[in-house]
């Protein structure tokens, strides 16, 4: 019976007051640091003196440790056997009775161990894997320096005994002299449909590192040698939601979804946080630090979704260990959602013999969770120790095989094997169930696990407001409700009335998706409106959403596009003499990556549903097939709560999220907002545009160029319904012009000039075609250059210009004259814009039916038909693989008949030799069919058809065409890229691309 007592020196020393056994006191023994050296040692690789469990020979040799002078504490196995030995006070030992002189001689010397090469290191990590992802990345690591791995956890429900088999993998890891990091993922435990309680995470992530340290320590593997790291450390930083709001706009849901689909439960409506865990799972890869992640066969897709998004990212792709899947007792996964299909690990010794008693163990089904327990459990532990597995008659199996032949064979019955089973896990769960018995961990399981969850009292509201009087700024209640009212897109809501009781907070969201337009200078209108009322408003030019939005803003620009958006919005109200005193400007970046939003975003995650949230933004955003798309309406909600806003104002067209806001953002403790929209104009045309800029008028357009675009735009004499011309009246002029009355200037013989008050009086007179398009387009004109002129000037300030330039950054130069490189064709010189590659969609694939390696094609690339193209991938990439696919074709090239098909194109693909594999290019998230395909700086018109006379014109051609080592399609340097983003391939850097 062992009790601590103190002394000097920060040494543990024990006294013994009884051992039930006559040991011999008079034992004495001569403690050296080379003895000590060589105790350290053996419990560096074992948790006791003899093996996995405590004997009487500890006890010995604890007790001899207190004539020991030398600070015990630099010997950090040692000491820690010596704190975990306190455990065993009242405890009856068992052993034969030994000096310390004869344990230690049954210990190895001191000694340095021999060094194992990169393959028996490597034969230690992959021994009894399912499966192992990238092996060659592995060994050239082994061959330098030691293999960084991860295994990660969620923590859910309580641990079961097949946590042991990790354990062992990991005690595999560290004999190969990996380093190891045991991850608690507490964050993700709460996203996968919130299987662990926001209140609860906290403490069960404390439960989850206590009882993985006993097991290891119960198997005989030193914690010293691991890091235990928690998810919510890093995960709520800035860096890490960067690139969890990049890969959501890179990733599609459909992709998302598959990747989770065996490791996030699955349900009828699934929530948008199953969605997002994949993409954390692989991002955990790069943060951690590591070369592999480790985990069951279950997370394969995960693995092989981290492998393809991950170098989009700019990462290095990770390696992938897969353990195989333990059945539980009842068939199936063993699961801690599932009470009679697992052990606990803090179950009882009569319920371990009782669950594995009525478990099948029949030899017809050899492949039974008890024999699986057995092969991945306990002869991995055996092993390690030197031991054999020992029936009760004292047959004894050296390995498993030979146990499951004899087993199969009838030789050994399943009783026999189950009673075997019961005492080892017995021995090893003891070693758990003491560690357990201090107050403090029994406090902890139970507030990790209590038997009822009481409801997470709602936060107290941000923007609850004081009420004040209902005069302000000298308007009476009536007055300021009107003034709110006016040039909106829809009526106001009735819940205006009451809220314009107490002073207001404004916020209007700015999406930078395109150049300002003359559209926004009604929206500044209407910030005046507000700020007469006495609101305070908050400019919010939202540069993380307009990327969400199917990237439409490049990530690296976004930020500064958000400032352009800023300084000019700015400009344009102290040129209309709108005081900007009352009001804020921010960017979504200031404040969307802290730490309590993101906590705030991935609570909605959990709670809301991947339809609700699809629905929202379906008419909203370019490409709501993305991950992305599920998060922008999540976003818009929570930036009223984060702002502590009471009137969210944007555009008519975001208003089909106001519904979700109304019933999403209470679910996180949020007040929604009440919500006014602008008008939007319309483009300038009834065709299609061929540049996105002749729909609009530029907020800083030139004189000359507002001519053309008015000249050109859509104003069919009476039309009232479709007519952009009047809806820069609407929208704009007169909402800016305010009490001043709409002027239209024409000649004496044309009627003279004519003035409205109304757009209503004006809509009703050109209806009744009493007004000329021509005379109101030449009006207009007028107004736009009275209001864009003093914009424009402001926008020549230095400080302005450098916006511009970072926000749209100029495309490279065009190389000149001699600097070009030479290609094939006719002589010609050879630039990147002689090709027509165009974004294509195989819609349908098949088989060539007179060559084994050859596809037959049918590729949309945006014409009426879709192309027959005939490509010799069948060796490289499955035919599932190429349905569906997004590619990239060179358009322009003279049709040719391959085996008796004409093909009319070519894939482009990235090709390597050595060993040979090819992979078809990528073309950006959001790239649809038809999307011209072009190199930096080379943007100029496509040959009509290709000059390939020359049987090696095409090769000569095709030289500059490779990826980087980013995995991005360049020529030359010069990134290839759809107006979406860049071209890219999933794993070949530094190919050719042909």
């Amino acid at each position: 019976m062992l009790c601590q007592r103190s002394c000097g020196f920060n040494m543990l020393i024990f006294h013994f007051f009884s051992l039930h056994v006559n040991m011999k006191m008079s034992d004495k023994v001569c403690w050296t640091s080379e003895t000590l050296r060589t105790l350290d040692d053996h419990l560096n690789e074992y948790s006791y003196i003899e093996g996995y469990q405590p004997t009487v020979s500890d006890t010995v040799v604890c007790k001899s440790l207190h004539t020991v002078t030398e600070d015990l504490s630099c010997y950090k196995h040692l000491s820690r056997w010596l704190s975990h030995m306190k455990s065993y006070k009242d405890e009856q030992l068992h052993g034969e009775l030994k000096t310390v002189n004869d344990v230690l001689a049954t210990l190895a010397p001191h000694a340095k161990k021999m060094r194992m090469t990169p393959e028996e290191k490597y034969r230690l990590i992959s021994r009894r894997l399912d499966e192992v992802l990238g092996e060659d990345r592995i060994m050239a690591i082994l061959k330098e320096r030691s293999l960084k791995v991860y295994w990660g956890t969620a923590t859910t429900g309580k641990p079961h005994v097949a946590y042991f088999v990790p354990m062992t993998k990991i005690a595999d890891f560290l004999k190969a002299e990996c380093e190891v990091t045991v991850f608690l993922a507490d964050l993700h435990a709460y996203l996968d449909n919130m299987k662990a309680p926001w209140e609860l995470i906290k403490f069960r992530t404390q439960y989850y590192e206590a009882v993985i340290k006993a097991m290891l320590s119960a198997i005989g593997v030193s914690i010293e040698k691991l890091s235990f790291v928690q998810g919510t450390s890093y995960e709520l930083g800035t860096k890490f939601t960067d690139d969890v709001y990049r890969l959501a706009a890179m990733v599609t849901e459909h992709d998302a979804k598959k990747a989770g689909a065996e490791v996030v439960k699955q349900i009828e409506a699934p929530f948008q946080s199953g969605l997002l865990y994949p993409g954390l799972q692989a991002l955990d890869e790069e943060y951690l630090g590591v070369d592999a992640q480790f985990g069951g066969v279950d997370q394969r897709k995960i693995f092989t979704y981290a492998e393809k998004y991950l170098p989009k990212l700019g990462y290095q792709k990770k390696s992938h260990l897969m353990n195989p899947m333990v059945p539980g007792l009842s068939g199936g996964k063993m699961s801690s959602s599932e009470v009679d299909s697992k052990i606990d690990l803090l179950d009882s010794p009569q319920a371990v013999e009782d669950k594995l008693s009525g478990a099948s163990c029949d030899p017809s089904s050899p492949d039974n969770g008890v024999m699986a327990f057995v092969n991945y459990v306990v002869f991995p532990i055996l092993e390690g120790q030197g031991k054999s597995f020992e029936l009760g008659n004292g047959q004894k199996f050296t390995s498993f095989e030979q146990l499951k032949v004899d087993f199969v064979d009838g030789k050994v019955q399943g009783d026999d094997i189950k009673k075997v089973v019961v005492k080892f896990l017995n021995t090893l769960l003891d070693h758990i169930r003491k560690k357990f018995e201090t107050p403090d961990l029994q406090k902890l399981v139970k507030m990790a696990y209590p038997h009822s969850c009481t409801d997470i009292p709602p936060a107290s509201a941000v923007n609850t407001v004081n009420k004040e009087e209902l005069t302000i700024n000298g308007l009476i209640l009536n007055d300021r409700v009107t003034l709110m009212s006016k040039n909106l897109a829809f009526p106001p809501p009735p819940a205006l009335n009451a809220a314009l009781e107490h002073p207001l907070h404004v916020l209007w969201t700015v999406p930078i998706v395109r150049r300002p337009d003359f559209g926004i200078l009604g929206f500044i209108a209407k910030i005046r409106d507000f700020l007469a009322a006495g609101c305070r408003v908050t400019v919010l030019a939202s540069d993380i959403l307009s990327h969400l939005d199917s990237c439409q803003v490049s990530w690296e620009v976004a930020s500064h596009r958000a400032n352009l958006f800023l300084e000019l919005i700015k400009v344009g109200m102290t040129t209309n003499n709108i005081s900007i005193e009352n009001v804020k400007f921010i960017k979504g970046s200031d404040f969307q990556k802290n730490e309590e939003y993101v906590l705030d975003l991935y609570r909605m995650t959990a709670l809301v549903t991947c339809k609700d949230s699809s629905d929202s933004v379906s008419t909203v955003l370019k490409d709501p097939n993305l991950l992305s798309s599920l998060l922008y309406p999540d976003m818009m909600a929570l930036d009223e709560k984060h702002l502590q806003a009471n009137i969210h104002f944007c555009g008519a067209s975001h208003a089909p999220l106001f519904d979700f806001i109304r019933k999403s953002l209470p679910l996180v403790s949020g007040i929604p907002c009440i919500h006014l929209a602008g008008a939007e104009l319309p483009s300038l045309l009834n065709r299609a545009a061929l540049t996105p800029e002749e729909e609009y008028i530029d907020l800083i357009e030139q004189e000359s160029q507002m001519k053309k675009k008015i000249k050109s735009a859509f104003c069919e004499e009476g039309n009232i319904n479709f007519n952009p011309i009047l809806s820069l009246v609407k929208v704009v002029i007169m909402p800016l012009l305010d009490d001043e009355k709409f002027k239209i200037t024409r000649s004496e013989e044309n009627g003279g000039d004519v003035e409205f008050e109304s757009f209503e009086a004006l809509e009703k007179t050109f209806g009744d075609k009493n007004v000329h398009p021509g005379d109101l387009k030449s009006s207009v004109l007028e107004y736009l250059k009275r209001f864009i002129n003093p914009i424009r000037k402001a926008a020549e300030s230095p400080n302005i210009k450098k916006l511009q330039n970072q926000a749209y950054p100029p495309p490279p130069k065009k190389m000149k004259g001699s600097q070009k490189p030479s290609g094939g064709g006719g002589g010609d010189e050879f630039v990147p814009s002689k090709f027509n590659m165009r974004v294509g969609k195989i819609i349908d694939v098949s088989r060539h039916p007179d060559a084994e390696s050859l596809y037959i094609e049918k590729i949309d690339i945006g014409e009426e038909e879709p192309r027959t193209i005939v490509s010799g991938l069948v060796k490289y990439v499955p035919i599932e693989e190429m349905q569906e696919r997004m590619v990239v074709v060179l358009a322009n090239l003279k049709p040719a008949t391959m085996r008796g098909i004409k093909s009319a194109g070519m894939v482009l693909c990235a090709s390597v030799s050595d060993p040979a594999a090819v992979e078809p290019l990528q073309p950006a998230p959001g790239s649809k069919p038809g999307d011209r395909v072009s190199a930096e700086g080379y943007e100029d018109e496509p040959d009509p058809v290709l000059n390939t006379k020359k049987s090696d014109a095409l090769t000569k051609m095709l030289e500059g065409f490779r990826t980087n080592s980013s995995l991005i399609a360049t020529w030359n340097g010069n990134t290839l890229s759809t107006s979406s983003g860049p071209v890219t391939v999933t794993t070949l850097k530094d190919s050719q691309i042909k």
